[in-house]
């Protein structure tokens, strides 16, 4: 018996885990040291988490009746529901939550590897293990899983949704309920953010196209069965179709003014909020189309302005995360910087690999590159910030472990065009970004030093 190959498998095997291991400690940990209470829309999402297992239903503000209460326009539910569930067995314990949230860190990133090793025959698991330590410590990740915020959540589920697709196409059959599963998480990616919604597009093209009518129809039921229920509990009580929540007629609206720059409320002033107190949310839906289109139509070169100034943001190298209320001085100064880092390498090799990926025509691959390219254009339309981006992060990930493989032997890797083409791109969209917001940039950098 070839005792040395024994023991290579072995040692790859333990590094593996190690890695994987101190991800979860890392993410843990971190959770643990700040204690990040919730703020903004963090309370809000344990509010109606607390509300649910009270038995009070799905409202912010228990005092309020439906029409007033701010639940509907929080991204949602299935996030809401998840802090729910975690409150009724754990009991309201912010580190059940940090817990059980490191865990679902540390399994995106592991289902990250699996998925890699599916994908590229050649140095599978090589690509995987980049692509989840890309993932895994990126400082944006570990920060927002200290929070009761939904990404961490919305994030495993749509890697969970590749990890579907992958195997759906490579498996020459699939069982009825792998098939269902497929439709239920897919769903369950939704209700948590409803800009999943256009993986549909893709996912309905590659059963057509391969032919893999069964797998459509099961994964149109599960699909199906997963957003009955909540579309008839806000049919019930708002008497309109609501697929998950209004947050996207809210950005919709307030991403689309006179006073908008690109992200959320600018100016100080949010016409939705005055529009609400007033008359509350039941037709909050038909008044935001109205004044979205209204605005396109009466000023369509200001509505391409803040197009071009979303595309910017969304592609900015210098929008790291970090600016949050829980750090100062030069703890925050360290943050920021290890984020912008990891952004940039995240962003550049994500792109390049995605090239490179496109290139080689193997279909799957070209799948999962249009997911990824999915994530920009909800945004594009409303509002754009730092943590919006982060349903791309996964593809990026994953194409950036493959692209970093590609290039370890190639001395002059930077010369390819490959590489040199996404660099160029944000590298030139930073610097318009750091012009145009240039007082934004100063703003920041005062609070950090």
């Amino acid at each position: 018996m070839n005792w040395s190959i024994l023991k290579k498998i072995k040692d790859k095997k333990s590094y593996s885990i190690i890695i994987f291991l101190v991800i979860f400690c890392v993410t843990l940990g971190y959770s643990f040291y700040h204690r990040i209470e919730p703020v903004v829309d963090a309370k809000a999402y344990d509010k109606i988490a607390v509300n649910l297992v009270n038995g009070f239903g799905f409202r912010e503000d228990r005092t309020q009746n439906y029409q007033f209460d701010t639940a509907i326009i929080r991204a949602g539910p299935g996030y809401e529901f998840f802090l729910a569930t975690i409150y009724n067995v754990f009991g309201y314990h912010y580190e059940a939550v940090w817990i059980i949230q490191a865990i679902l860190h540390v399994l995106s990133a592991l289902l990250l590897f699996f998925i890699s090793r599916k994908l590229f025959v050649e140095k599978g698991e090589q690509i995987g293990l980049i692509a989840a330590g890309l993932f895994g410590f990126h400082p944006d990740l570990i920060e927002i899983s200290a929070m009761l915020m939904t990404e961490t959540l919305y994030l495993f589920f749509i890697i969970l949704v590749a990890w579907f697709l992958v195997d759906s196409y490579q498996a020459l059959r699939r069982t009825f309920w792998h098939s269902i599963v497929f439709g239920l998480v897919t769903g369950f990616a939704i209700l948590t953010r409803p800009t999943v919604i256009l993986f549909i597009v893709v996912i309905g093209a590659f059963c057509l196209y391969q032919k893999k009518y069964r797998i459509l129809f099961l994964f149109g039921l599960g699909l199906v069965a997963t957003l009955t229920p909540w579309v008839i509990h806000n049919y019930l009580i708002f008497h309109q179709f609501i697929l998950t929540t209004l947050i996207g007629s809210y950005n919709l609206w307030v991403g689309n003014t006179l006073l908008a720059n690109g992200g959320q409320i600018a100016g100080g002033f949010n016409p939705l909020t005055t529009y609400t107190a007033v008359h509350g949310f039941f037709n909050l839906k038909e008044q935001a189309n109205q004044e979205f289109l209204t605005f396109v139509f009466t000023y369509p070169f200001v509505f391409l302005k803040l197009v071009a100034l979303r595309f910017i943001r969304y592609f900015s190298l210098i929008r790291p995360m970090g600016f949050w209320f829980y750090q100062t001085g030069f703890s925050q100064a360290l943050f920021v910087a290890s984020s912008a880092f990891a952004q940039a390498l995240l962003f550049v090799c994500g792109f390049s690999g995605m090239l490179v990926a496109w290139r080689t025509r193997q279909l799957l691959w070209r799948y999962l590159v249009i997911l990824a390219l999915m994530a920009p254009i909800p945004l594009i339309a409303t509002v754009v910030e730092s943590r919006y981006r982060f349903q791309i992060y996964p593809f990026l990930a994953l194409f950036g472990g493959y692209a970093i493989v590609q290039w370890e032997q190639k001395l002059s890797w930077f010369k390819q065009r490959y590489f040199m083409i996404p660099f160029l791109f944000f590298v030139i969209v930073s610097i318009i970004d750091l012009f145009l917001f240039s007082d934004v940039v100063l703003e920041h950098l005062n609070r950090l030093f």
